[in-house]
């Protein structure tokens, strides 16, 4: 093994034998790391399943009800491969198949039988197998190569990994680094690809409370939709037809009504996006100064523009409603991380720590030669990111925020084939249609000028040079005319704008092709772009090995701080118990919330609007087997202590018998920040409790069909 990975995975087991007796619910958890968990102490706070039943590499476990899907995590609920995930999970293909005409976003859908459910481009995967394969990827690679030598060496050393696994073309499989590359794991999934629309709540449900209640709690949101995944009529995946057939899982969850309580143990498996716990002090600086807010700014010059075109007009709102969340999503979140590391003092915290770091490391001589100059190298690194990253945000947002631009560096790329064949026209036929499916030539323009604007504020060394050549000295007033006079002309000039132009472009030369002005501005745009990326790609290689020393040291030092690898979109476990929170002086929230409070946050208007039906079967008490004995109300919403982040939304979460109690959505404001920071008295996961979800299924929506299939319990 290589001498630096055995350095670190020797570290890691010690710290794994020390952590073994004791409880916790920070960390996501590798599967394969379950049996060195506190088991015992589950088990005592609720836990009735044993290691192999949540996680077996032979038979089938909880895992195998555990879906990987487009932007979020689902599971299998009935043994006709019914998923439940999160109604924004499901947003982008219920956005895709509404209109004026069918406003499911608005409205909702259900299908009452196969032949209704609607086809998405969504794909399911699920884990077959996973096994660590550091051995293979780091033989003969050697760490005095050089940073960028080394690491073209190890991704062409994985793809000849992944390619030898991929036995079928059932299969897809990925090789993904943990520890910043101390260890490496093959993951092999079925990728399933006819996953079909099943079930919807209305809009005033689904997304009751909208971005004012994002990341917040105490939440009222019926999170949540259902899908099903298809096979052909062999059983092996297939893309869509009309002769597909339901997929049987190996694994599917039973649903329960019995509830929980305040420390009741809950267990989620899912796949978490990205954290970044074991960042430098120097890298939280450049993103606390400089790459957050301008990230924001751009962010929000842009959703300004989608918002006040979809009032006017319902059918923008429509075509811009997945793309406006997506933005307001990360846009909330990134103001939450803002104001989370300015309230645990984050960076304090993390110069602290290194300077603890330094005084142990030189303490010896053979730890000084090998860790005595990592800060120092990451901290320069830093700053040469620093001096290019809102320039590189700036362009970033031109190039892909803006759809002309996206149609340009299509075109022009097609005007570089030497003979374009048919296939290649047809090719740039269908991503014009894409594109222009939720598109309006208003709205982005609007968004080209917003950008601009933003651009003409940035830092002078910062400003791309095309702002002075366009420009010229211009400020102020003068320079916003400028800029909207140019955005007008640039919309009015080229053919790239319509449908109907794109179409008379693909019968024209190359050469004419490329004299269009958006494809010149776009070309100029890309140039500058290219050049700074140019720039960060440099600089990537050298921060992945300054950071994987700078872990190795970490670990050497403090073996029990480090007990899990950052998250990384592969199959993670976390568990906890059920719990309240105070988030300040003389707060304290409850672990639940209540139908009730549905109808108390009311305003009549959008985001807080209740549909009739909802609001008479709660005047009226209908509340069937649902109703929580205790509160004499149905529950909507719950809180607990487990360790999630973004990708992890429409995790089920699991209660100690195995069954499906609710479907995580969300963490609580007070700990966004947790990608970086993890804070046990603030930290929750917001889910949507099942009770919930099955009353809104049977009373509100009479959906029998699909209880039937359901095991309730």
């Amino acid at each position: 093994m290589n001498k630096r990975a055995s350095l670190i995975i020797g570290a890691l087991i010690m710290f794994l034998l020390f952590f073994s007796g004791r409880w916790a619910d920070e960390g996501m958890w590798l599967l394969d790391s379950i049996h060195k968990l506190p088991l015992a102490e589950m088990q005592r706070h609720g836990l009735e399943l044993t290691s192999d039943q949540i996680y077996s590499s032979s038979q089938a476990s909880l895992k195998d009800a555990i879906v990987l899907i487009d932007g979020g995590t689902a599971s299998f609920i009935s043994s006709e491969g019914l998923l439940i995930t999160n109604h924004h999970i499901a947003f982008s293909g219920i956005q895709e198949l509404s209109s004026v005409e069918d406003d499911y976003l608005k409205n909702g859908f259900l299908a009452q039988a196969y032949g209704e459910e609607l086809q998405t481009s969504y794909t399911a995967q699920i884990v077959k197998e996973m096994k660590e394969v550091t051995d293979e990827v780091l033989a003969g690679i050697s760490d005095s190569l050089e940073p960028e030598t080394r690491l073209s060496l190890i991704r062409a050393k994985s793809m000849e990994i992944e390619k030898k696994a991929r036995d079928t073309n059932d299969v897809v499989c990925r090789v993904v680094e943990m520890y910043s590359g101390a260890k490496y794991y093959l993951f092999t999934y079925q990728e399933l690809r006819d996953v079909r629309l099943v079930y919807a709540p209305p809009g005033d449900i689904g997304n009751y409370g909208g971005e004012v209640d994002n990341w917040m709690w105490p939440r009222h949101t019926g999170d949540f939709s259902l899908m099903r995944a298809y096979v052909g009529p062999d059983g092996k995946p297939a893309r869509y037809s009309a002769s597909n057939v339901p997929y049987h899982p190996r694994k599917f969850l039973p649903i329960s009504t019995k509830g929980y309580h305040e420390g009741s143990f809950v267990m989620v498996l899912g796949f978490p996006g990205r954290t970044f716990r074991y960042r430098e002090a120097s890298g939280i600086a450049v993103l606390r100064d400089e790459f957050l807010p301008e990230t924001i700014d751009l962010f929000k010059a842009r959703m300004n523009v989608m918002e006040s075109w979809g009032a006017r007009d319902r059918a923008i709102e429509i075509k811009y409603a997945n793309r406006l969340r997506g933005i307001a999503n990360t846009y909330k979140n990134y103001l939450g991380v803002l104001e989370g590391m300015r309230r645990s003092d984050l960076l304090a915290k993390k110069l602290r720590e290194e300077e603890q770091f330094r005084n142990h490391i030189d303490s010896s001589a053979t730890l000084k030669q090998r860790y005595g100059k990592v800060l120092d190298e990451l901290s320069g690194k830093n700053q040469q990111f620093h001096s290019f990253v809102r320039n590189l945000l700036f362009l970033n947002s031109l190039s892909s925020g803006v759809d002309l631009f996206r149609i340009a560096e299509r075109f022009h790329s097609f005007a570089a084939l030497p003979e374009p064949k048919e296939t290649d026209i047809e090719a740039v036929r269908q991503f014009v249609s894409s594109v222009f499916k939720n598109y309006d030539k208003q709205v982005d323009k609007d968004v080209l000028k917003a950008i601009l604007l933003k651009g003409s504020e940035l830092p002078l060394q910062q400003q791309p040079v095309f702002f002075t050549e366009l420009f010229g000295n211009a400020a102020g007033s003068d320079r916003e005319r400028a800029i909207r006079n140019f955005v007008d002309d640039l919309y009015d000039n080229t053919d790239l704008a319509t449908p109907e132009g794109c179409e008379k472009m693909l019968q024209k030369n190359s050469e004419r092709i490329l004299r269009d002005d958006a494809i010149v501005f776009g070309s100029r745009i890309g140039r500058e772009l290219g050049a700074v990326n140019a720039k960060n790609s440099s600089l990537a290689p050298e921060l992945l090995r300054l950071r994987s020393l700078y872990i190795e040291g970490f670990i050497a030092w403090k073996h029990e701080s480090l007990t899990y690898p950052d998250a990384n979109r592969t199959l993670r476990f976390t568990y906890g118990q059920v719990k309240p929170y105070s988030p300040r002086d003389a707060v304290q929230y409850k672990y639940y919330t209540t139908l009730t409070g549905v109808m108390e946050k009311e305003t009549g208007s959008d985001p807080f609007t209740v549909p009739p039906k909802l609001k008479e079967l709660w005047e009226k008490k209908d509340f069937g087997r649902y109703v929580d004995p205790g509160l004499h109300d149905v529950p909507v919403g719950f809180i607990a202590d487990l360790d999630i982040t973004g990708g992890s939304s429409g995790s089920p979460v699991i209660n100690g018998n195995g069954e499906l109690i609710g479907c995580a959505f969300d963490g609580n404001w007070e700990a966004v920040v947790g990608d970086y920071v993890f804070q046990e008295s603030l930290n929750r996961m917001i889910s949507v409790d099942s009770r919930y979800v099955l009353f809104i299924l049977d009373k509100f929506s009479n959906a029998k069909n699909l209880l039937n299939e359901m095991t309730i319990h």
